[in-house]
């Protein structure tokens, strides 16, 4: 009884390892061969694979390996640097300084390198730079040349002008608020205090929503070592509608400024 069981059981075993065999090489696309060892399987797997990839890249079904990695090898390196000039039968080395050589060339004639002139890097790059800044000097009046310090002045010069016109009617550019506004009233039986704040440029705009949203500030003047840079008068009732495009243009203040300070006119 025993032995039969054994027997049994080894049949179902061979049966199950020939159908795993069968569904392997099936989906490999190769043919079934009942009663094929696991080696011979594997052999004619790899070979079906391997005649897979040489067809797929224009070469005979026999191929070896090695030469199916020469073929991916010489297929990579026409893709990456054919428009650089690079043959496959070029190094990796000879490939990657070709690639450089035509992308130095194309931004020296981009960066306005006199044409026909082998530039380095650090040549390519002054050229950048001076064709930036000139390209950012152009739009505010910044003089031809003009250097990294001039141009930031005339941004900031020109800047100035846009908020003062927008905002700041009421005061001329940079005078600072006179000492006895600080407690004034206002007809109405309020009385105004006046309230300083340092803050950094990153701090500006939360500090400035907070102030505003606390619904009894009349005045809003936002200095820079004692220059005025922008003035924004509150009336009670019509605060969303005036202050909503400000703070768009504020952002400009705290993106060049380090530190500011807020004068705050309260009313009591």
């Amino acid at each position: 009884m025993a032995e039969r069981d054994t027997s049994e059981e080894r049949a179902t075993e061979e049966r199950i390892e020939q159908q795993v065999k069968a569904e392997m090489e099936q989906q490999a696309g190769v043919e079934p061969r009942p009663g094929e060892s696991w080696e011979d399987v594997a052999r004619r797997i790899e070979e079906q694979v391997r005649s897979e990839v040489a067809s797929w890249l224009g070469m005979q079904p026999s191929a070896t390996w090695a030469e199916v990695a020469q073929s991916v090898e010489s297929h990579t390196k026409a893709s990456l640097g054919a428009w650089a000039g690079a043959t496959p039968s070029d190094s990796w080395e000879m490939v990657g300084r070709k690639i450089e050589a035509r992308i130095r060339e194309r931004a020296a004639r981009w960066s306005g390198v006199e044409p026909g002139r082998v530039a380095d890097w650090d040549e390519i790059g002054r050229h950048v730079e001076q064709r930036v800044r000139a390209g950012l000097a152009r739009p505010v009046g910044a003089p031809e040349g003009a250097d990294w310090a001039t141009v930031a002045g005339h941004y900031r010069a020109r800047i100035d002008a846009q908020l003062r016109e927008r905002f700041g009617r009421g005061r001329p550019a940079g005078e600072a608020p006179a000492p006895e506004e600080a407690t004034m009233g206002t007809g109405e039986g309020e009385k105004i205090h006046r309230e300083e704040f340092h803050v950094s440029g990153s701090e500006l705009l939360g500090r400035l929503k907070a102030l505003i949203h606390e619904g009894n500030i009349r005045r809003i003047i936002i200095k820079q070592d004692e220059r005025v840079l922008v003035e924004i008068p509150l009336t009670l009732g019509v605060v969303g509608a005036i202050v909503a495009p400000q703070l768009a243009a504020i952002g400009a203040i705290a993106a060049l400024a380090a530190e500011c300070t807020i004068v705050v006119e309260r009313a009591e």
